[in-house]
């Protein structure tokens, strides 16, 4: 739930970096507190050991030269963390929590090669904290530095800030550290707040949230079924979503354009994606719509209207809507992304024409504020909260997890009202829990952090009202209980997958993911299975039954579904509370004349690009003006992928000659978008 590129709920998945092949080599033993020293001299990984208890906290930092990729190993061998963050220059952090008691294995291996000298060192190895203050101090830690972006995050208890915790630096070019008041961006937990914007025109008597929203914006076509200002809300307007359709075009995510650009890319779509309210599919184009006509019904700039009907009414005087990219926000931080190529960090510029779907910033304490209004409902009455938080339903009867620019969960036995936000750079994590009346906040501007990390805290802070992770699998367990834990201790060792199998699974995969399609490749090396998605670093997966493989670095399990004979062709992948089907596909090299077929210029009048695709080295490669090559992986019959996260799937078409004439691209927010053959390859 945020603005910037996300292909799926494999996002976790795809994160993580690459393990570099590793020579036969002894870990070094690695004292706490002892710094160590090498030097790389090509594509090597160097291995280091260090004894450890159950339950330990650990922290520590590579100091690079050279570019580096950490990977922590518990005992088992099973990947506990991989990070890569800056380029060279400056810290590499790291930081973990053990398990099981024993050897941990912490891997430094350079990136893409490169040489250099770096130095390790175990700076903290202590208890996971149980005080819950000193537990967030740990769950920030590898954030926290003068050499580093950080942020803040905070507590809402018995309707005040009970406790907050800034770290790291807001500004790094002049030295300004996070302060519990620093101002920042808030990326999509911005959608609430235009929701309520929303709801309180509607109680003016303005609008109301069941209007098409040609009523208020007729310049957009009419698709033959009514978009309402309400699909809008909840993400089910059919639309195609404005950050991963620009890029097809050849735009950047800190390019700037207008707000008026929402208005010209629904004008351009051909047809709806799918009919209004059939289906969930997170979408930013619909709310920088809703801030257009916020403008148009109010007759206020959007800004102008949200401080005076949002804002300032709840008291929360240090916020604002962005409405200019690069606009200077006072006492605002400055947001971060990690340089690959060159030395540390660089600066970021925000998305564009964001408001509405993002652009809000504000503060730790103007957020507590926001929350508060989730039990006094001050602000809009009882009805537009209550609104605002009832789970949207498909036509089909399906309940989504999204009210109106709000996420509805459950964390622990417990009802949550979330939103995770970013953009370019920036972080956010907001949530209220209206049967504690308690809420967590987390900001930052850093854009490598970890948004779970606000769950964890609030798991820490919340303990003694959540459920224990072993009262929920009690429940789960139900009147089955006895004869489960029977029948595992039939079972004897679980986490074995017998040869046989595991030859079965190794191959080219498909997993159909909301939206989209992903290939991903199953492989064996020295007895270990590895998982890799197209374009994405290979990661190791330890089977968990003779069935089941896990990553535990992404938090993903795979189903296999054998057949009699002991073939696998279809499975599961469970992630992120979807379960993903997969299907088995046999791509063959296809021929050089084949090739050909597809070769030629392509044009999509929908965005005004052309595409130029050319056989080459046995395989197709596009280009674009604006566009490094990109290479395309044959997938079966004319399907094509790439490594490119806005160019998941290329479909070709033909007519009934069999002639190509165009192809169509998805990626997951965004799809069918056609690519017509051009005659004579102009």
């Amino acid at each position: 739930m945020n603005l910037h590129f996300s292909r799926t709920a494999l996002a976790a998945l795809l994160a993580v970096m690459p393990v570099r092949p590793a020579s036969a080599q002894t870990p070094r033993p690695l004292q706490p507190g002892e710094p160590a020293r090498a030097a790389f001299a090509g594509d090597s990984l160097h291995a280091y050991s260090v004894e450890l208890g159950e339950g330990v906290f650990v922290y520590g930092e590579v100091r690079q030269a050279v570019d580096v990729v950490v990977t922590v190993k518990d005992p088992s061998g099973a990947a506990l963390g991989v990070f890569d963050g800056p380029g060279r220059g400056g810290a590499e952090p790291f930081q973990f929590e053990t398990e099981a008691a024993g050897m941990h294995v912490i891997e430094v291996a350079p990136f893409e090669g490169a040489r250099g000298r770096y130095g390790i060192e175990v700076r903290v190895a202590e208890p996971v904290a149980a005080d819950p203050e000193a537990r967030a101090a740990q769950l920030t830690r590898m954030y926290d530095g003068d050499d580093r972006p950080g942020g803040v995050v905070a507590v809402v208890r018995d309707g005040r800030l009970s406790f907050v915790h800034a770290f790291g630096m807001a500004n790094l070019v002049h030295g300004v550290p996070w302060e519990a008041g620093t101002v920042s961006n808030i990326g999509s937990v911005t959608k609430q707040f235009t929701a309520m914007a929303l709801l309180l025109l509607e109680a003016d008597g303005l609008l109301a949230l069941d209007d098409d929203v040609r009523l208020h914006v007729p310049e957009l076509p009419d698709f033959g079924a009514p978009v309402t200002l309400r699909h809008f809300l909840n993400h089910t307007s059919g639309y195609r979503e404005i950050y991963n359709l620009l890029p097809l075009g050849g735009f950047r995510g800190e390019d700037s354009f207008e707000r008026e650009r929402a208005i010209q890319i629904v004008q351009r779509q051909p047809e709806l994606q799918t009919p209004p309210n059939t289906e969930w599919n997170y979408n930013n184009t619909g709310f920088i719509l809703l801030s257009l006509i916020v403008e148009r019904v109010s007759g206020q700039p959007f800004a102008e209207f949200m401080r005076e009907r949002v804002f300032e009414p709840l008291g929360m005087r240090d916020t604002r809507v962005k409405m200019v990219q690069g606009e200077v926000i006072p006492g605002s931080a400055q947001g971060y992304v990690p340089v690959k190529t060159g030395t540390g960090w660089r600066t970021a510029r925000d998305l564009p024409a964001s408001a509405g779907a993002g652009g809000i910033y504000t503060t730790a304490e103007d957020l507590a504020r926001w929350t508060l209004n989730y039990r006094d409902a001050s602000l809009g009455g009882p009805e537009a909260v209550q609104e605002m938080a009832t789970r949207a339903v498909l036509e089909n009867g399906d309940t989504t997890t999204y009210g109106l620019g709000l996420g509805i969960g459950e964390l622990s036995g417990r009802t949550v009202y979330a939103h995770t936000g970013g953009d370019v750079a920036h972080r956010a994590y907001l949530s209220y829990f209206p049967e504690l009346e308690a809420g967590v906040v987390a900001m930052s501007n850093n854009a490598s952090f970890d948004l779970t990390l606000g769950v964890r805290i609030a798991q820490a802070f919340f303990a003694d009202e959540l459920e224990s992770e072993e009262d929920e699998a009690e429940e789960d367990q139900g009147d089955a209980g006895d004869e489960e834990t029977e029948e595992e201790d039939a079972a004897g060792e679980r986490e074995t997958m017998p040869p046989e199998r595991v030859e079965a699974i190794v191959g080219a995969w498909v997993i159909s993911a909301p939206g989209t399609e992903l290939d991903a490749d199953i492989t064996t090396e020295d007895g270990k299975i590895f998982f890799q998605a197209v374009g994405q670093p290979r990661v190791e997966a330890a089977p968990a039954s003779d069935s089941t493989v896990t990553i535990a670095v992404a938090q993903a399990a795979f189903t296999f579904h054998f057949d009699a004979d002991g073939a696998a062709n279809t499975a599961t992948l469970h992630q992120g509370g979807l379960d993903m089907p997969m299907r088995r596909t046999e791509a063959e090299p296809l021929a050089e004349a084949a090739l050909a077929e597809f070769a030629g210029r392509y044009l999509s009048e929908e965005l005004e690009a052309f595409y130029e695709i050319e056989a080459e080295d046995g395989g197709l490669v596009l280009r674009h003006v604006d566009m490094e090559p990109v290479a395309l992986r044959h997938r079966e019959g004319d399907d094509f992928t790439t490594e490119v996260i806005f160019l998941a799937t290329i479909e070709f078409e033909r007519d009934a000659d069999g002639q190509v004439t165009g192809f169509r691209v998805s990626n997951g927010r965004t799809r069918g978008v056609w690519f017509g053959k051009r005659e004579g390859g102009r």
